[in-house]
């Protein structure tokens, strides 16, 4: 009887363990599968990560015919976009950002000579990861869960062009679901939520498609003249509602109420903004279209209020050529651009009064040239026509077009409008301001030029 006891006992004391063990096993599992239910996978719209170099780059530039030909396109191919450092601080207003009590500042790089840094908060790294899940949807024509389904613990070998790619899901971009506030992150767990923030980002940005969606631009405050040879670093860009027609006074012939008219007439438009260091100019996100450009010249000023702008998030601004009013949605927004636009305006040269009443400054050391008679200026005319890459501009108050440059000459090749002709088929932009006259007072015959270049 002892003995079957002893056996008893030893028999219970296995069990015990084993069940004990299970219950940890189990207990582990269960953790694993509720972290794995607090993030998400964003599979790629396919695993051709080979970019396509279709201009060429200009000193690791875009060259400046994409703004032109409106490519839409921002990146510089061939160079890479990487997140260097993600740091977050603990800064917030209790009513408007209580589930979001962290702004993280990221660092971005884009090959050797561009890196700048934004602020987002996690909401903004959820409406891109919304955004991105769409287009993928849209690409794909399949929901989300069944993506992910199909391409769990799925690994394929792809052949092209000598390439292997591996697919597997922990290649995926994966984003944390769960906010700062749900998540609890604290000052011992933010370096770790910075991390798998900065890992999601790169991952990203390793896909050409996805690098070139409107929401990873607006994200990364990036547009299509950010890297363009020739314009300049980007101080600031960013969406922003522009008030539509704002030289509108709301006229009417026989009575002109201008609180029940102006105030009511004018409907605000997204607009994609870029401040440069001597200009400011938006375009539309969609198709790259560039608006007006405004100068930061000598009459540039700021003003904000709403007896000022008709709003109150609004900030007039005006130049020698027009006035625009800009719309924001909140207070800081529209202070952070405020103070960045007085920056720009005391930095830049063009705000000075200059000889003549010139927007342009006095510059030493400039190229010219003196001629003493017509026919050596027309030959140097022909040959800047001839020499030009890009484009060609040409201002005049009164122009023939069917003056000869060169004389004598066998043809009429070397006539204005048949060489400006010619190098506008060979791809070259050609641009000609000249004067509109009052026919009744001064016989230019502006309107014959117009018609003779069109043409």
């Amino acid at each position: 009887n002892q003995t079957m006891s002893n056996q008893f006992q030893t028999s219970s004391g296995i069990d015990s363990l084993v069940k004990h063990t299970a219950e940890m096993v189990d207990m582990t599992l269960t953790s694993s599968n509720a972290n794995q239910r607090h993030v998400e996978y964003l599979p790629y719209p396919d695993w051709n990560f080979v970019e396509e170099l279709d201009t060429p780059c200009q000193d690791d530039q875009c060259p400046l015919d994409q703004v032109y030909t409106r490519r839409n396109k921002t990146f510089v191919r061939g160079l890479p976009v990487e997140v260097t450092k993600i740091e977050a601080e603990r800064v917030y207003n209790p009513v408007t950002e209580f589930l979001y009590p962290y702004l993280y500042t990221i660092t971005v790089r884009h090959g050797p000579k561009y890196e700048w840094t934004i602020m987002k908060r996690y909401k903004h790294f959820h409406d891109l990861h919304k955004s991105l899940v769409r287009y993928v949807e849209t690409e794909t024509g399949r929901s989300m869960s069944s993506l992910n389904k199909s391409q769990l613990s799925e690994v394929i070998t792809h052949q092209d062009e000598n390439q292997s790619l591996i697919k597997k899901q922990d290649d995926q971009p994966c984003f944390p679901t769960h906010n700062d506030r749900i998540a609890f992150i604290n000052e011992s767990s933010v370096s770790e939520r910075c991390k798998s923030l900065q890992n999601y980002l790169n991952k990203v940005l390793k896909h050409p498609k996805f690098r070139e969606q409107i929401a990873v631009r607006e994200f990364f405050e990036v547009s299509p003249l950010s890297f363009v040879h020739g314009l300049g670093k980007s101080v600031k860009e960013g969406a922003i509602a522009k008030r539509s027609n704002d030289d509108f006074r709301g006229r009417s012939i026989f009575l002109r109420a201008p609180f029940m008219c102006d105030k009511c007439k004018f409907h605000h438009g997204q607009k994609w903004f870029v401040l440069k260091d001597s200009y400011m100019v938006y375009m539309n996100p969609d198709s790259a279209l560039v608006g007006f450009p405004m100068l930061i010249d000598r009459t540039f000023s700021l003003e904000q209020g709403f007896r000022k702008t008709g709003t109150n998030n609004g900030i007039r601004i005006k130049n020698l050529q027009r006035s625009m009013i800009i719309k924001f949605e909140k207070d800081d927004e529209r202070d952070a651009w405020f103070n960045l636009l007085n920056n720009v305006k005391n930095n830049c040269s063009l705000i000075e009064q200059h000889p003549f009443n010139s927007f342009a400054p006095k510059r030493q050391r400039q190229y010219g040239q003196w001629f003493v008679n017509g026919q050596s200026y027309m030959e140097a005319v022909a040959k800047g026509i001839l020499a030009a890459k890009e484009e060609i501009f040409i201002t005049d108050w009164w122009l023939s077009p069917e003056i000869s440059l060169i004389r004598p000459f066998g043809d009429d090749s070397m006539r204005l409008d048949n060489l400006l002709g010619k190098r506008a088929e060979e791809g070259i932009r050609v641009y000609i301001m000249v004067f509109k006259d009052i026919v009744q007072v001064v016989g230019l015959n502006s309107w014959h030029t117009k018609a003779k270049l069109v043409a």
